[in-house]
């Protein structure tokens, strides 16, 4: 430290302090660091947590109306079902109902031959359900696809015999029952588990089929044409989507329409209906 004396000679002196100092301390070293590390900081960019978590269905209740079992059951289980509209059907009818979409691969031109053995125009046919972040198609973006295979899926038992000699097998139907155990395929969501990168807690689902013996994609919508006053005029951002809901606390997600009510549930699954197209 520097010392200084001052003497009384009996003239008035006086001492002028600035206001700002900079005192030349120990530890010059320690701030060069400091300096350093803050320099870096804005030279290099920043670390982005980029890690992918999984992202279970969130479980419900389910009433049991049958006396032998609880009254309530816990679920997990996502559920959809997929109509589709024969080619012999008119869309425009007036008697076109939605009794009319029928819940098979027959519809969309396969035979039930073809679904058992598993032909490879089946077997890489698919639904893909795409998540936006609006469904306003103009200014939307995608984020991220879940892929559900043909070859998943439940059963109907059907003749692929004759009359004569019958032969009884269970082919796959597009209603889909996916859950920890089973069919798996397209029940998690991977997704960021960091936020503050990509704040999204809310997406747009839209789905499509694609036919692996015509090579096409189909829209699907979550109401059949029939229901509405003009088949190719409407709200495509209402009938388009439906949505997904993430919690990050706890790791799951939920399916609902855009009204919020929970679907995808075995008593009130989500239901996907051929879009004819003009």
């Amino acid at each position: 430290m520097n010392k200084y004396r001052f003497s009384d000679n009996g003239t008035e002196r006086e001492l002028q302090i600035p206001i700002e100092q900079f005192w030349d301390v120990n530890g010059r070293e320690d701030a060069i660091e400091l300096y350093e590390e803050e320099v870096v900081e804005q030279v290099i960019n920043p670390t982005e947590d980029f890690e992918v978590t999984r992202f279970d269905h969130e479980s419900y209740v389910v009433v049991s109306n049958n006396p032998n079992k609880p009254q309530s059951v816990n679920q997990s289980s996502a559920n959809y079902e997929f109509y589709f509209l024969p080619d012999n059907v008119d869309v425009t009818g007036t008697t076109t109902s939605t009794s009319d979409w029928v819940n098979n691969y027959n519809a969309a031109g396969f035979t039930n031959e073809e679904i058992y053995y598993g032909t490879n125009s089946y077997k890489n046919s698919f639904f893909k359900l795409d998540f936006y972040d609006s469904n306003e198609s103009q200014s939307q973006q995608i984020y991220f696809t879940i892929i559900l295979p043909s070859y998943q899926g439940q059963t109907n038992n059907v003749n692929i015999g004759s009359s004569v000699v019958p032969k009884n097998v269970d082919v796959r139907i597009p209603t889909y029952q996916l859950d920890y155990l089973g069919d798996k395929e397209g029940f998690f969501v991977y997704w960021l588990k960091d936020r503050s990168y990509i704040n999204l807690d809310e997406f747009y689902m839209s789905i499509k089929h694609f036919n692996g013996k015509t090579g096409e994609f189909t829209r699907m919508m979550n109401e059949p044409q029939s229901n509405m006053p003009n088949v190719f005029t409407f709200n495509k951002a209402d009938k388009f989507y439906s949505k997904i809901v993430l919690d990050y606390t706890n790791y799951e997600y939920k399916l609902t329409d855009l009204n919020g009510v929970r679907i995808g549930t075995t008593t009130n699954p989500v239901k996907y209906y051929e879009y004819v197209n003009p």
